[in-house]
């Protein structure tokens, strides 16, 4: 998903088919002007053809740089003034490129160059032209965290969402954790809710347990909804990011658990004996057919609390370590539909106890008291809370 890595030029690696063309390229990447008129001069002969002798010089040995010319590694390691001689003086080609379709304005980039990528584009570069594989420069700039280079391609009237086979500069920028870069693109209007490959950037954004992207991009107005989240879960539920999640909850708009079915009328019967087949299963400890069961139910009826409640509670036993994510996830839908339950607190509280969100849990906890005072089974929870939040501080101070 990540752009290419750098570029970093090797003095070895040089080689244009003869001695003198290959040190050419060379004071080129080291910034000797002197030396670099001097051996151009050499090569044209008195021609006067300057220009066309020192385009016709590229690194021919197989890598990274094969193709590249004197004003891409002049770009790449921060060389001004030959950047300046060969674009003003010589009007070489500012767009030409290596074999992987690699302009200067890209090598100036992968070398963290700003100054010679601010003069490139000052000079005509053009800020959208791909390479080989699909990248514009803004692609990269966003991946890597280089803010300065995307404010720069962008004030310069880059696209900002052109796409490639891993997305758009902000789905790149999400996927590398980059919130700064995000924060940018989003200024610029890029497209939060673009689909790649049937993904958007908050997708990749929760992938990558970035809680500063997933809350840039959701306050953007990113579209989320229960659905789009679970098939992140199921798809990593161990490794997901609780914070993440406890954000999408907190900042996006309603989760919405849409039927399936087109048919409003609710078939009680069915629900009925399909809740009935759960609260069997969980007796048995068959907490993966309860989950199927109560799940078939919430097809029908997606606004029955009591059957959030009970799939909660079986998420947690099921794999190794459950799925805490899941569970509260229902926990939370449990608490949209009856605010006023306590069992829904004591739901959300189990699952964020194994999240090790201790504080969460004695929020959710003193919130089911409130509802229900004297509650003992909340009450005994509250306390393993409060004892497991004081055991993390004390292990934390150590």
């Amino acid at each position: 998903m990540a752009p290419p890595p750098p570029l970093r030029s090797d003095v070895d690696m040089f080689s244009a088919g003869s001695k003198k063309r290959s040190m050419l390229l060379q004071a080129a990447y080291d910034g000797d002007l002197r030396s670099f008129k001097k051996l151009l001069m050499s090569l044209d002969k008195r021609s006067g053809r300057l220009r066309e002798k020192v385009e016709a010089v590229k690194v021919e040995a197989d890598g990274v740089l094969k193709g590249a010319g004197a004003l891409h590694l002049a770009a790449g390691n921060g060389r001004l003034e030959i950047c300046s001689y060969l674009v003003e003086g010589l009007r070489v080609d500012v767009d030409a490129v290596d074999c992987g379709d690699r302009t200067p304005l890209l090598h100036a980039l992968f070398g963290e160059n700003v100054v010679t990528f601010k003069y490139l584009l000052d000079h005509g570069a053009n800020q959208d032209k791909v390479n080989t594989d699909g990248f514009a420069p803004l692609h990269s700039a966003a991946g890597f965290g280089y803010c300065e280079m995307v404010e720069l391609l962008l004030a310069k009237g880059a696209y900002t969402d052109p796409v490639t086979a891993c997305g758009t500069p902000l789905h790149i920028a999400c996927t590398e954790d980059q919130d700064r870069t995000v924060k940018i693109l989003l200024e610029h209007n890029a497209d939060y809710n673009k689909m790649v490959n049937g993904m958007t950037p908050l997708y990749f954004a929760i992938s990558a347990a970035s809680l500063k992207c997933v809350k840039l991009l959701v306050e953007a107005g990113a579209i989320a909804n229960r659905d789009y989240i679970l098939n992140y879960l199921a798809d990593a539920p161990s490794n997901g990011s609780a914070e993440c999640l406890n954000c999408f909850l907190g900042f996006g708009p309603d989760c919405d658990w849409e039927p399936h079915n087109d048919d409003a009328r609710v078939d009680q019967q069915k629900i009925a004996k399909l809740k009935s087949q759960g609260n069997e299963a969980v007796k048995r400890k068959d907490f993966l057919s309860a989950t199927e069961a109560y799940s078939m139910a919430l097809e029908l009826d997606p606004d029955d609390a009591t059957l959030f409640a009970n799939r909660s509670l079986c998420w947690l036993h099921i794999g190794k370590g459950g799925k805490p994510l899941l569970s509260f996830l229902d926990a939370y839908e449990c608490k949209k539909r009856r605010p006023d339950w306590p069992k829904a607190c004591y739901r959300q509280s189990k699952a964020l106890m194994l999240l090790k969100e201790y504080k969460g849990a004695c929020d959710a906890l003193l919130e089911g008291l409130k509802l229900d005072p004297g509650n003992a089974e909340i009450e005994d929870e509250l306390w393993k809370a409060v004892e497991s939040m004081k055991l993390s501080a004390t292990t934390k101070a150590m």
